[in-house]
C-alpha cells in the first residue's frame, strides 16, 4: 500500500457489479429501441410499395382510357379496368374499378373519369387511391 499523508490509499480497478448491470441495462434499452424502429420502418416501406403500386395501375388506366376514341368511353358504374395490370396481383383483395360519365352542363363532348383500386392493407384496413380527370372529344 501507498501512503499519503498519513492515510492508506487503496488500488481500486475494477467495476462493480452494480455499475456492470446498469451498463447492460442501458445496452439492452438501446438494442430494443434499434429494433423497434427497424420493424416499424419495414411497415412504412411495406405500405409506401402497396401505394405505388396502386398509384401506377390507376395512372396507367387513365393514360389506357386517354388512348381510345371518345366514342368507346361508355358511360358506367363501377367497372373494370381496360387495361392489364399485372403488378395489383401484389395487393391483398385489389378491386379496381373505373366510373365514367358525361360531364354536365356545356361543352358536349366532356366525360368525367374517375379510376380507384381498393386493397386490404396491413391489419385489416381498407385503403384506396382514386383519381378523377376529364377526358374531352378531340374533333370538336
Amino acid at each position: 500500500m501507498k501512503m499519503k499523508i498519513g492515510r492508506p490509499v487503496k488500488n481500486e480497478s475494477g467495476v462493480t457489479l452494480i455499475e456492470l448491470t446498469a451498463a447492460l441495462f442501458v445496452l439492452i434499452v438501446g438494442m430494443f429501441g434499434v429494433i423497434q424502429m427497424y420493424h416499424y420502418g419495414l411497415g412504412k416501406m411495406h405500405a409506401l410499395n402497396e401505394s405505388a403500386v396502386a398509384m401506377e395501375a390507376v395512372q396507367n388506366e387513365i393514360e389506357t382510357l386517354r388512348s381510345l376514341p371518345f366514342s368507346q368511353l361508355r358511360n358506367t358504374d363501377s367497372g373494370r379496368f381496360v387495361s392489364e395490370t399485372p403488378a395489383l396481383s401484389s395487393l391483398v383483395n385489389a378491386t379496381p374499378s373505373v366510373t365514367i360519365k358525361d360531364c354536365g352542363g356545356e361543352p358536349k363532348g366532356l366525360k368525367e373519369v374517375t379510376v380507384s383500386v381498393r386493397w386490404t392493407g396491413e391489419n385489416g384496413r381498407t385503403i384506396e387511391k382514386k383519381v378523377t380527370t376529364l377526358i374531352g372529344d378531340r374533333r370538336r
